[in-house]
């Protein structure tokens, strides 16, 4: 007789103990929204880059990202403590938590702050993280000739003021 319940016994313990970790997560305060302040230091003088965080500021309905051109006037190397030199070479991100992120990490960090971390989520996981550092690795060096083929060959070559010029790429052979 016994034998004939266990299976409706284990069952009823597995519906039992769904319901209270279902009530128990029903109790659960919701999680605090943390502050939404991260600062991007981006190469406006690249195209692909300088759309890139275009397209992500229009979709920064919060206003979470702050964009800090690394080649402005208003960059001061000394107070971030990076050169344009080191932060030409990667993406880098200043979270609210005062961290720092370097490459895909950051990218996939700016990603979640405009509400698209399921896009770059996979880029995040253990077979495909390896190889999307390594493409970051291609790209990063390559981003202004990946930009002519893309065709976004423009280069910002300076801006004042009052006048900003922009040259064709497709002049510096």
């Amino acid at each position: 007789m016994l034998n004939n319940n266990l299976p409706l016994r284990a069952f009823l313990r597995l519906i039992d103990f769904s319901h209270y970790r279902n009530d128990k997560n029903n109790r659960r305060e919701p999680p605090q929204q943390s502050v939404c302040s991260t600062i991007v230091l981006y190469d406006d003088d690249c195209p692909l880059c300088r759309h890139e965080m275009q397209r992500l500021q229009s979709l920064d309905q919060a206003g979470c990202l702050t964009l800090l051109d690394i080649n402005s006037p208003m960059f001061n190397e000394q107070y971030w403590g990076v050169s344009v030199e080191d932060a030409s070479q990667a993406l880098l991100v200043l979270t609210a938590e005062k961290i720092w992120m370097v490459g895909m990490p950051a990218i996939r960090h700016v990603y979640a702050q405009v509400g698209l971390a399921w896009l770059m989520a996979p880029s995040g996981w253990p077979l495909i993280s390896s190889f999307a550092n390594f493409a970051y690795r291609l790209i990063a060096p390559n981003r202004f000739v990946i930009s002519r083929w893309l065709g976004l060959g423009k280069i910002n070559n300076g801006c004042t003021e009052q006048i900003c010029t922009v040259n064709d790429d497709n002049d510096k052979s």
